[in-house]
C-alpha cells in the first residue's frame, strides 16, 4: 500500500530571517519522521507578490513541503504551523498527482533502422470517382 501524500503551502512573513525560515522547516521534518513519515520534497519559490495584503503585508516567501505520514501527521504539522509566529498563510492538501521520474534524453535509433527525416511524405492528390451509370 502507498502511504498517503500530503502538501503543505506555506507563506511566510518576508521579514522573517531566513535561519529562523529553515529551522522551522527542520523541526517540521522531525515532526513527519516522528509519524512513520518522510519529507519528499521542499521547494522554495521565494518572496512573490500576494494577490492581496496579509497583515499588511504585500509580499510573502513561499515554501512548499511534500510529505507522508500516518494518521495524525496533517493535525500536528498543522499545529506546529498556527503556533510559529512567521507565518501568514497556510494550506496543506491531499497530493494525488503521481510523481514522474527525471526523463533523460531519447537514445538515438538504432544504425540498421531507416532515418526518418521527420518531415511528412507527400500526400497525392485523390480524384473524385465518377459516379456509376445504372
Amino acid at each position: 500500500m502507498t502511504p498517503t501524500r500530503y502538501e503543505t503551502a506555506i507563506l511566510f512573513d518576508p521579514e522573517l530571517p531566513e535561519d529562523a525560515r529553515k529551522e522551522f522547516l527542520v523541526k517540521l521534518s522531525g515532526i513527519v519522521a516522528a509519524y512513520k513519515g518522510e519529507v519528499l520534497k521542499t521547494d522554495d519559490w521565494g518572496n512573490r507578490k500576494l494577490a492581496y495584503p496579509i497583515r499588511k503585508k504585500s509580499n510573502a516567501f513561499y515554501t512548499f513541503l511534500l510529505y507522508t505520514g500516518t494518521r495524525g501527521v496533517v493535525e500536528e504539522v498543522e499545529r506546529n504551523i498556527k503556533i510559529f509566529e512567521g507565518i501568514l498563510r497556510h494550506l496543506t492538501t491531499l497530493h494525488t498527482a503521481t510523481l514522474a521520474p527525471k526523463v533523460e534524453a531519447a537514445a538515438p535509433p538504432p544504425a540498421d533502422a531507416p532515418a526518418d527525416s521527420g518531415t511528412p511524405a507527400p500526400e497525392t492528390p485523390q480524384t473524385p470517382a465518377a459516379p456509376a451509370e445504372a
